[in-house]
């Protein structure tokens, strides 16, 4: 990161980080094995990035995304760009019309050295870190759990300046702010891989989102269409099972968005 500018990420990303991993090992060994956890520079990093893309608007709307610290490699269908995005505000808020709804996540990885947003995914290795931004100046840290109820554990909460690192049972008190509560309830629902038809599912998506939007279904093994579309294609996806662990879905093409 070559600029610090939101002070409240810089000076909590190690607390955030040392409270997840704690959290991390406690809840690992009960339900089985986690995901790699970020270090202090990539939690900053992220936070730097979706608080500023938290205050954009696009579309006329303030965006609402999920991050999380995931290899593509260790899924088995993740939507891949050719190129990876910069992990930063302007990028992020661009996306948010096409990732807002619930279940669906930006994939930040380190590569070359360089944190950068390779994709979006539904699924996520057990106890990976989630950074979710509800609001302006609002985000909410958290971990995917080990089973398939497609719910998370709260970690932390930043609003604005102001961190909370959220114990569970915090919940429980009879003076718990009636915000915390709420924010504890956060939870997220996955799709399954198994669902209807992907292209149906997309067609769905796209109008109940009310952003509008269109997709390009081009041939698996041919380039020739590349000379209709206007370059660059700033949000090409990879070819479908490029980076994947088994099979994908038999009515996945190579399908790619061009930029508006």
């Amino acid at each position: 990161m070559t600029q610090r500018t939101y002070a409240a990420g810089w000076m909590a990303a190690a607390r955030i980080q040392a409270h997840f991993t704690r959290r991390l090992s406690a809840l690992a060994p009960q339900e089985g094995g986690a995901a790699p956890a970020p270090d202090a520079a990539c939690v900053e990093a992220m936070l730097e990035a979706a608080f500023w893309a938290s205050l954009r608007r696009e579309e006329g709307k303030l965006p609402r995304i999920s991050l999380a610290y995931v290899a593509p490699d260790a899924l088995r269908w993740p939507v891949k760009f050719e190129r990876p995005l910069p992990l930063a505000a302007q990028p992020l808020a661009r996306l948010a019309p096409a990732v807002e709804r619930p279940g669906i996540h930006l994939g930040v990885w380190r590569e070359s050295g360089h944190l950068g947003v390779w994709g979006a995914t539904h699924e996520l290795p057990a106890f990976s870190f989630v950074l979710e931004v509800v609001g302006p100046g609002l985000m909410v840290v958290k971990l995917s759990r080990a089973d398939e109820s497609g719910k998370f554990v709260n970690a932390a909460v930043l609003q604005g300046d102001e961190i909370k690192l959220i114990d569970e049972d915090a919940a429980r008190l009879l003076d718990c702010p009636d915000l915390l509560n709420s924010l504890l309830g956060l939870a997220t629902r996955r799709a399954s891989a198994e669902d209807i038809n992907v292209l149906i599912q997309l067609a769905v998506s796209m109008r109940a989102h009310g952003h509008g939007g269109s997709l390009l279904v081009v041939p698996s093994k041919t380039e020739t269409w590349r000379e209709s579309v206007v370059q660059p294609i700033m949000y090409a996806r990879a070819a479908a099972g490029a980076h994947s662990k088994g099979p994908p879905p038999a009515v996945d093409k190579r399908a790619r968005t061009g930029s508006r």
